[in-house]
């Protein structure tokens, strides 16, 4: 809150004539002395998808051991490492009152991090939703970063980095003894970049990543460098315990034009707005033939998106049965960005049929 002072002039009354002011009469000050609610925040806007973890088309709440795994739309573990671990989306009501959270736990000590050895979580901005950062110029803007986080006592790192892994900024952040395995929130301030290059078109315009261990290949000093590091030399080694458990929830990313240095309060995204944010990165369709055919000749099924992907995406494929008069066996995959079609040739001549599953994705 502040404190604003307004000084106005108002009439005196003629005291010979109540209904009357003359031009000499306005000469009496009067001063308001009040509170109001200035603007002290970033923007309220997010530019984070799915940071609430909401969706999770693809792997809903099973718990897996891949690398580059997407628990939550957007949200995937990145590592290399010797150690095992399982990750997945839970349903752990949050400080904010959000419904889910991810959850990384070790299965296998990996108690010595070689050099090219790393850990996180980590999610990719589009070009296009951070443009305005300006990063890369001498008109770069300052950012807050927020997100929940559960961990044991240990340093770990948030950092952003470009498209090409040779800029980034490094957030050095502690779990204390008594936050231990407890919900905390952490927040950043990050001046802009005033150099490098930063996507702002549909590439990967800035990739933020949680470091939970970090070799010495990509460790660098907190604060922006040349490089593409994830951590410094004072992140800890989750992984040096089986048991450990990390979790990760309620992802925000602020433009703060005005440097307040404050985050905005969390605002819960709206299910079905996010969902169709993620499904520009990745969704689930199918193609489904059925029709007279001829043996030898080619035909073709094409079904259409119902949101467009970021890019022509890759594509996943699998037969789900139902084949008449043609190979059992996924045919021609082909596609952009708001289809994708299939072509088998026939082996029979009479009614002909195929379906086939697909998973698109225009990841980053």
């Amino acid at each position: 809150m502040g404190t604003i002072t307004h000084t106005f002039v108002s009439p005196v009354v003629d005291a010979g004539d109540p209904n009357k002011v003359g031009p000499d009469e306005w000469n009496a000050t009067h001063t308001i002395t009040g509170t109001f609610p200035p603007d002290v925040t970033a923007q309220s806007y997010n530019r984070i998808v799915n940071g609430a973890m909401q969706i999770s088309q693809e792997n809903g709440n099973a718990s897996m051991t891949l690398v580059n795994s997407y628990p939550a739309d957007q949200f995937s573990l990145s590592w290399s490492t010797s150690g095992t671990f399982t990750i997945q989306r839970v349903q752990v009501v949050t400080p904010n009152g959000s419904r889910d959270r991810i959850r990384l736990t070790v299965s296998t000590a990996d108690t010595s991090i070689a050099a090219g050895d790393y850990l996180g979580f980590t999610t990719s901005i589009e070009g296009f939703r951070i443009a305005d950062f300006l990063y890369g110029t001498a008109s770069a803007k300052q950012v807050i970063l927020r997100f929940g986080f559960k961990a044991p006592a240990g340093t770990y790192t948030a950092s952003f980095r470009n498209s090409a892994y040779n800029r980034s900024y490094l957030a050095n952040f502690t779990i204390s003894a008594g936050q231990a395995n407890t919900d905390t929130e952490q927040t950043f301030v990050i001046p802009g970049d005033v150099t490098g290059t930063w996507l702002s078109d549909s590439g990967k315009g800035v990739e933020i990543f949680v470091a939970l261990a970090a070799g010495t290949t990509f460790q660098g000093a907190a604060g922006w460098s040349a490089g593409g590091f994830i951590g410094t030399s004072t992140t800890s080694n989750g992984m040096a315990t089986a048991g450990n458990v990390f979790e990760l929830w309620d992802v925000g990313l602020y433009l703060d034009p005005q440097n307040s240095g404050v985050a905005p309060r969390w605002t819960m995204p709206d299910y079905a707005q996010e969902h169709e944010s993620c499904r520009r990165y990745w969704q689930a369709n199918g193609l489904i033939y059925s029709a007279n055919v001829t043996s030898g000749s080619v035909y073709y099924t094409r079904t259409g998106f119902p949101t467009p992907m970021r890019t022509a995406p890759a594509v996943t494929a699998t037969p789900t049965g139902g084949v008449a008069c043609f190979p059992n066996a996924v045919g021609t995959i082909s596609g952009d960005t708001i289809s994708v079609q299939e072509s088998r040739t026939a082996n029979a001549t009479a009614a002909g049929a195929w379906s086939t599953s697909v998973g698109l994705s225009a990841r980053m």
